[in-house]
Order: C-alpha cells, then structure tokens, then sequence
C-alpha cells in the first residue's frame, strides 16, 4: 500500500486537502494518532479526527474485534462516516445477489460446504467445481474437483504437482472436511473459462462512486493466469493486460467492443445490487468477472479492499486515487451541506 498512500497524500496535497493514516485508536479525547510521510518515512502526530474515513485493515480478524467495533460505534456517534467498512463473504455476496432476477444467468450455482447430503447433490449435478475460502483473498486454498474415469481429482492453486484423486465421493467429501479445517468453504460450479495459449482468462473491474453517487468504471485489467494453473490471480504467477486492449486482440473490433460494454454493465449491476441491500456504506468494489467459451459473463467474485499494488506508469497519479479522494469529498459534503 506504501507507494499508493503516498500517491494519495500528493494528490491531496495539491487539492489542499489534509490527507493522514490513522490507526485502530479511541477517538474520545477528540484527537488522533495520525501518520505523515516524512524522510525517514511515516511519523506519528496527534491531530484532528478527520471528517471521512476510507478503511484498509487487511485483517478479517481486527474487523471483527471489540476495538474495531467500538470505532464504528465512536463515529457513529460523531457521525463521521466511513466507507468500505468490512470484507465481504463469497457466500453472503452470492446470497444477495440470486435475490436479483436480473443477474442469476450471471451467477454460477454456489453452495456452502456443510453438510452432507447438499453436498452429494450438489456434485451430482457438476463435473468441474471450484472449492474456495468464503473469506479467501489472492486465489490461495482454493480447489478444483474434477470428475475424472469415475473419481475426483483434487488440484490446489499455487501447488502444480500437489494433486490428489478421491475414489468416492464420500471420501472427497472426508479429504475437503480435512483440508478446511472448520473454516468456512464454498462450493461453485466451474464454468469452462475462455483461455489465450491454454491460459485461463478474467478480468479484474475497478468501480468507483462518482460525486452523485453512481457507480463508474475506473479500470479493467484481465489477468491470464500461469499455463496449467487453476487460478489467474496475480497473486498465483498471472499476468496482467489492460483489460480493453487485451478484448481488442483477442476478439474482431466489433466483438472486443460489444464484450467490453456487457462486463461494464454487469460490473456495474453488480455493485449497485449489492450496496442498496447491504447497511455499509461502499465507494469502491473490485469485481471479478470472467467469460466462457461462448463470451457469456459470469460474476467470480466482489471484493472490497481491491488489490493496490503498483501496476504501470501513470504521468500524475492513478484514477483509483482521484476516484477515491473525490469519492470522500462528495461524502464530506453530504455530511456538511
């Protein structure tokens, strides 16, 4: 996140915006512990409580302490706001959505991993399933089950050689209840994903609210996974392309640009479905979508601490930033009319 705090400070610098990291503290004395990017790097200052709060904790297990909830509770008595509140779940993502009538030709059919007999139905009915964390990030511990001459072979992200056959499917079911280890698992159909040179392809879609509110696109990326790996998160070895100019090679002109237009519109379906039915408040989602072999979307995934690792070159700073500082701004404004 270095190189992007940094970024965010600049930029507000030139707005003439006071931009400080703050960390998990009691706001009761009406100041804070902030942080400034000084020469030796980060200094810690007592300042002012800031009027918006944009939130990064990486960790699921710090969003869920007492300390974390008592800061929601202290802005929320100062109604201060803040946005991005929480991580979210694949399984609660998947149940809000299916309640859209609009985007179920877009969801694969998902279950949790619990209980038995769902489970055994569920594998009835697919051949390819993907076995994901229902709080995973970066494409680590996930599965895929393929049925293969009558048993399941069990391939792992980020482990080529680590495969495994199950004879029955009850003893896939003991060999996934070993290796979940009471976490929480999902269960997703797998969808034969469109592939360049036998890599599997999808696309990464950065949304921002705008200064109405409304959801923008801000960037697309396709990420191309690894040959032979069962995951394309950069996160596991793939490789990033600007997500238009990749459509654009990979389809005619006509096609790349009628493609371009559906992701964008399910991109965007997708996160207003998901704000108007969820109590935080969201100004940014990252959206996994990903094609199949006859172009047809599928939504794979909706994050709300997107990856900010450094990609690229930008000549001033990149559109995530602006997006975002302008995204505060319209919140401090619908606070302070």
């Amino acid at each position: 996140m270095e190189k992007f705090y940094q970024e965010m400070k600049s930029y507000c610098n030139q707005q003439g915006i006071p931009f400080y990291l703050v960390k998990l503290q009691s706001l009761q004395d009406g100041v804070v512990e902030g942080y400034l990017p000084g020469q030796g790097g980060w200094k810690a200052f007592p300042l002012p409580i800031p009027d918006v709060f944009y939130n990064r904790i990486h960790s699921r297990k710090l969003e869920q302490s007492p300390s974390f909830k008592l800061f929601k509770t202290e802005l929320e008595e100062r109604s201060i706001p803040m946005f991005n509140g929480r991580f979210l779940s694949k399984h609660d993502v998947h149940e809000l959505l299916i309640l859209e009538d609009e985007l179920l030709p877009n969801l694969p059919e998902t279950i949790l991993f619990n209980e038995k007999e769902p489970f055994l139905t569920f594998i009835e009915k697919h051949s390819v399933i993907y076995f994901k964390p229902a709080s995973g990030s970066q494409g680590r511990n996930i599965c895929r089950l393929t049925q293969v001459a009558g048993k399941w072979k069990i391939e792992q992200s980020g482990h080529l050689q680590n495969v495994h056959f199950a004879d029955t499917d009850e003893k896939l079911f003991e060999t996934l209840k070993r290796f979940s280890r009471k976490r929480s698992f999902i269960l997703q159909k797998g969808i034969s994903l469109f592939e360049t040179d036998q890599r599997k392809v999808d696309f990464r879609i950065l949304l921002h609210r705008n200064e109405q509110l409304e959801w923008k696109v801000t960037s697309m990326v396709a990420r191309i996974g690894d040959p032979g790996t069962i995951v394309s998160n950069l996160a596991q070895g793939g490789l990033m392309k600007n997500g238009p100019d990749f459509l654009k090679e990979a389809f005619e002109l006509q096609d790349a640009s009628r493609i371009y237009q559906k992701l964008v519109r399910l991109a965007k379906n997708t996160a207003q479905a998901l704000v108007e039915k969820l109590d935080d408040s969201f100004g940014e989602l990252g959206i996994d979508l990903a094609l199949d072999t006859d172009t047809h979307p599928w939504i794979i995934e909706v994050n709300s601490k997107p990856s900010k690792k450094f990609q690229g070159n930008y000549e001033t700073f990149r559109p995530s930033v602006k997006s975002i500082i302008d995204f505060m701004l319209a919140l401090n404004r619908e606070n302070h009319p």
